[in-house]
C-alpha cells in the first residue's frame, strides 16, 4: 500500500477509534421536568424523584401483562367516578387561584396606598380601587368555602365507591407484575450497572453521570389538574438534555 493511501486510510481509523473510545465514556444528561398547572401553562415541577435504568422498564412490564392469567379488570366504572370527582376538585382549585390572586393585587395596593398622603386624589383613586377589590375578595373567600365544602362530600362519596374497584385493580396488578423486582435485578446485573437516582431541584432539572451503554429516564409527578391522574415518563437517554413534559410523557390514571 502507498503512502498515499495509508495515510488516510490510518486517518480514518484513528477517528473511528476515537469515537468508539468517546462513546464508553460516561456522559452527563441533565433532566428538566414541566407540567401544565391548573392554567394549562407548563410550569418546572420541584421535588420529583427521577431514576436512570440499565433496562426499559416498559419492556418488562409489557412482557409480564402478556403471561397474565387473567384480563386486566374493567376501569369504566371507577373512571366514571373519576371523572365526576375531578368536577368539584377543579371548581375548588380554581377558587382558590382566583382568591389567591385578589389577595396579592390587595397586598400591592396597600402597600401603594400606605406610601401616598392621605389627602392626595392618587390616594382617593387607590382607596376607591382599594374597597371594591377588597369587596371582591371577601365573595371570593366564601364561594372558596362552599367549594371546599362541595369538594368534601364528593370526596366522602368518591371513596366509599372506589374502593373496592380500585382493589380488585391493585390485587390484579400485584398478581402480574409479581416478577417484577427479580428481572430487573438479573437486568441490571447482566449490565453490571445499578439505577441511579436524583430529584429536581427548585428549577425542576435533575442531573445525572451515566456509565457507557443504553440507559431511561424514568419518573412520576402529580397531576395538577386531576387528582386522581398522573404523569409518567419512561424516555431513552439518548441525549445530553432530556425534556419530561406533557409532550413526552403520558397522562394516567392512578389506579
Amino acid at each position: 500500500m502507498s503512502r498515499s493511501i495509508a495515510l488516510p486510510v490510518l486517518a480514518a481509523a484513528l477517528v473511528a477509534l476515537a469515537g468508539l473510545i468517546a462513546c464508553e465514556r460516561p456522559r452527563d444528561v441533565a433532566v428538566r421536568v414541566s407540567i401544565p398547572g391548573p392554567d394549562s401553562v407548563e410550569t418546572p415541577v420541584t421535588g420529583v424523584g427521577l431514576v436512570a435504568l440499565p433496562y426499559d422498564r416498559d419492556s418488562v412490564l409489557t412482557a409480564l401483562e402478556a403471561t397474565a392469567t387473567s384480563p386486566r379488570p374493567d376501569t369504566a366504572a371507577l373512571d366514571s367516578l373519576f371523572r365526576a370527582f375531578r368536577v368539584p376538585f377543579v371548581s375548588y382549585t380554581g377558587t382558590v387561584q382566583r382568591t389567591e390572586r385578589l389577595r396579592d393585587s390587595l397586598d400591592e395596593l396597600r402597600a401603594r396606598l400606605d406610601s401616598l398622603e392621605r389627602n392626595t386624589p392618587e390616594y382617593q383613586n387607590l382607596y376607591a380601587d382599594f374597597t371594591r377589590l377588597d369587596d371582591s375578595l371577601a365573595s371570593a373567600q366564601k364561594r372558596a368555602e362552599q367549594a371546599r365544602q362541595a369538594l368534601d362530600r364528593a370526596r366522602a362519596s368518591f371513596i366509599g365507591r372506589s374502593e373496592s374497584l380500585r382493589a380488585a385493580i391493585r390485587q390484579w396488578e400485584d398478581s402480574t407484575y409479581r416478577g417484577y423486582d427479580s428481572i430487573t435485578r438479573a437486568l441490571a446485573a447482566r449490565r453490571r450497572q445499578a439505577p441511579l437516582t436524583d430529584t429536581t431541584g427548585g428549577d425542576g432539572w435533575a442531573r445525572f453521570r451515566l456509565p457507557p451503554g443504553d440507559w431511561w429516564i424514568y419518573g412520576r409527578s402529580w397531576d395538577a389538574t386531576d387528582p386522581n391522574a398522573e404523569w409518567y415518563w419512561n424516555v431513552p437517554a439518548t441525549s445530553d438534555t432530556l425534556l419530561l413534559s406533557s409532550r413526552t410523557g403520558r397522562q394516567r390514571r392512578r389506579y
